[in-house]
C-alpha cells in the first residue's frame, strides 16, 4: 500500500543564457526564444502555481539574475526556492577547477544578495559534473545537488570516495520539457515539438508508479519551453491529476534534501 508521493516541480530560468551558455548561439532571433521565458514565461509559471497554492524549486543562472532580478525576487518571494545553476550556464566539464570555483562563488553572491537567502541547492547546467564539481558543492556548504540520475528517489553521493555529504535529488531526461519539446537547426538539429498529450501520458504514468512505491517524482520544466499555452495547460493538467490524490504532496527541492539528510532512507521530507 503506498505511502503517499512527494512531487518536485522544478524550473530551469535559463532564459538567453541557454543559447549564449550551452550553444554559444548569440543571434538576435536565437536570443529572443530566451526572453520569451522571462518576458511570458515565468510569469504564467508563478501565476499557475500561485492558483494551486504550490512551492516549487527554480534554478537561476548567475548571469540571468541580473538581467531579470525583479523575477527572482518574485519567485522567492511567493515562497519558491531559488536554487543556483551556474553563472553563464556553462558545463562544468568544459572548465578548469577554477574557473569552475569563480562561477559557483559569483552565482552565490548575486542570487543570495537579490533574495537573501544563501541557495542550498544547485544543478549543473549541462547536467554533468566535473571532477571536483561535488567537492567544491562541499566546501561551500550545500545541502543538495540535483543533476545525477542514479535513482528516483532521493540518495546520498561521496564526495571525493569519503562519506556521503551532499543529497542528490535525482533528474531525469524523460521527466524534462527539452527532449521532448525543444525545437532548433543549429548548433544541434532538435526534433522538439511531440504531441502534448504524450508527455502528459507519460509524466502522469510516472507519476503512478513513483505513487504507488511511495516515492518520489522530480519534474524539470524551462519557461521559455512549458510557458507555451499548450504546454503550460499540460502542467496544470498534471497537477490537477496529481490533486486527486489526498497522500500526494508537491515540495521544493530543499525541504526535500534536508527531510533525507535528517531521516536517510526517506523518500520525502
Amino acid at each position: 500500500m503506498s505511502d503517499g508521493c512527494t512531487v518536485l516541480l522544478t524550473f530551469d530560468f535559463d532564459a538567453e543564457a541557454l543559447w549564449e551558455g550551452a550553444y554559444g548561439v548569440t543571434t538576435p532571433s536565437t536570443l529572443s526564444r530566451g526572453a520569451y521565458g522571462a518576458n511570458l514565461g515565468m510569469p504564467r509559471i508563478l501565476a499557475l502555481l500561485a492558483r494551486y497554492g504550490i512551492a516549487g524549486t527554480f534554478f537561476v543562472p548567475g548571469i540571468t539574475a541580473e538581467r531579470y532580478p525583479d523575477l527572482v525576487r518574485r519567485a522567492h518571494g511567493a515562497g519558491h526556492e531559488v536554487a543556483h545553476h551556474g553563472y553563464l550556464h556553462v558545463s562544468p566539464t568544459t572548465q578548469t577547477e577554477g574557473d569552475e570555483r569563480t562561477a559557483l562563488e559569483k552565482g552565490l553572491e548575486i542570487l543570495e544578495g537579490l533574495t537573501g537567502t544563501r541557495p542550498v541547492g544547485y544543478r549543473s547546467p549541462s547536467w554533468d559534473l566535473s571532477a571536483h564539481s561535488l567537492r567544491l558543492l562541499a566546501e561551500h556548504g550545500f545541502v543538495y545537488d540535483s543533476s545525477l540520475m542514479a535513482w528516483d528517489a532521493p540518495y546520498l553521493v561521496p564526495v571525493d570516495g569519503g562519506s556521503p555529504q551532499l543529497v542528490e535529488i535525482p533528474i531525469s531526461w524523460e521527466l524534462d520539457d527539452a527532449p521532448y519539446f525543444l525545437f532548433a537547426f543549429r548548433p544541434t538539429y532538435r526534433v522538439g515539438l511531440a504531441d502534448p498529450d504524450r508527455v502528459f501520458a507519460i509524466w502522469r504514468a510516472e507519476f503512478e508508479a513513483a505513487h504507488a512505491d511511495g516515492g518520489t517524482v522530480c519534474y524539470t520544466m524551462h519557461p521559455q519551453i512549458i510557458g507555451r499555452h499548450h504546454r503550460l495547460q499540460v502542467l496544470e493538467r498534471l497537477i490537477r491529476h496529481i490533486r486527486q490524490y489526498p497522500d500526494a504532496r508537491f515540495a521544493r527541492a530543499a525541504d526535500v534534501a534536508r527531510g533525507y539528510r535528517a531521516h536517510p532512507g526517506r523518500s520525502g521530507a
